[in-house]
């Protein structure tokens, strides 16, 4: 980890904090430093804040470095692994800024995406939320966001990776989509859900909705935020124009049953009908095995990156 990089904004102090960029970490190897990287070196954001939850000894000690060198950066750490919502919300309590970005590790930002996120929530009704476009290393997009109603039979269709709404130009999971420069005067798209690995909402409208849900241990608070902003009459949007370019990471058998429970827990708490209700008294195992059928398929672990 370089803390040299944007030194010139680290010599300043900021009265008036726009955005808190938030990332929670725990092994996420060598992505982090690209995405550290990526967002030191973002004009509006004027505070990074890193939570470490449990990161090798040799990590945590250069993420102590990067603080000492900067001003504009807040390390947390002394907690343990409590878990990717609970670390979220703790790097969230010690922000200052008006709007809250919360980054995957393994998510290297691009240049303008936040004050394009920022722009595009101008106008929308509070509580709102926006997303940015994922896309893969070879500039493949990815699920970021959801379109139709976030219910319990959404939980079955990310377990089965289905594809939710895709950002235009791209109409299905795995097409090619044009840089930035190309999108840059395209609308945000109204959808149920966007993904907490490039999400951003103004802190008071966060503080409103109750933070995340800790409940979950690696995967769904996002879907649930969303669910929960959609309730209270605010807007889910996703910005285009903004995007990450997202690494993979290492991938864990045991991680597939944490990303169960979180789909299983989003299934029970936004059942509405009946037969929601008895679909999330089984959620768990049935999803279990969507997430292991999904490996098989695709010839992986079944489990996702940090983050959905």
């Amino acid at each position: 980890m370089d803390p040299k990089a944007s030194r010139e904004r680290a010599q300043r102090v900021e009265p008036d904090v726009r955005v808190s960029a938030i990332v929670v970490t725990r092994h996420t190897g060598q992505p982090l430093e690209l995405c550290l990287r990526s967002l030191m070196g973002e004009p509006w954001i004027d505070e990074l804040i890193v939570v470490d939850n449990a990161n090798p000894a040799a990590v945590s000690s250069a993420l102590r470095a990067l603080q000492a060198d900067r001003r504009d950066v807040v390390l947390v750490q002394g907690h343990g692994d409590i878990g990717r919502a609970a670390g979220l919300n703790l790097g969230a309590a010690k922000a200052r800024g008006r709007w809250l970005l919360f980054l995957d590790p393994t998510v290297v930002v691009q240049r303008g995406a936040v004050e394009r996120m920022v722009a595009a929530g101008g106008g929308a009704r509070s509580p709102w939320i926006i997303g940015g476009r994922l896309t893969d290393t070879d500039g493949r997009e990815q699920g970021g966001a959801r379109g139709g109603a976030l219910t319990a039979w959404a939980a079955a269709s990310i377990a089965l990776g289905l594809p939710g709404t895709q950002s235009p130009p791209a109409k299905r999971l795995g097409r090619k989509v044009p840089p930035d420069s190309l999108m840059a005067g395209q609308d945000p798209i109204r959808v149920a859900a966007v993904s907490g690995a490039l999400m951003l909402i103004p802190r008071s409208d966060f503080s409103e909705l109750g933070a995340f849900d800790e409940g979950y241990a690696t995967d769904g608070q996002d879907l649930d935020l969303c669910r929960r902003a959609v309730e209270a009459g605010g807007a889910v949007l996703l910005q285009p124009a903004a995007s990450g370019v997202r690494f993979s990471a290492a991938r864990k058998a045991a991680k597939g049953r944490r990303e169960a429970q979180g789909l299983a827990r989003f299934a029970v708490k936004s059942a509405r009908t009946p037969a929601q209700h008895m679909f999330g008294v089984f959620a768990r195992p049935i999803l279990w095995v969507f997430l292991f059928w999904r490996g098989l398929v695709r010839r992986v672990p079944p489990a996702s990156a940090e983050g959905s």
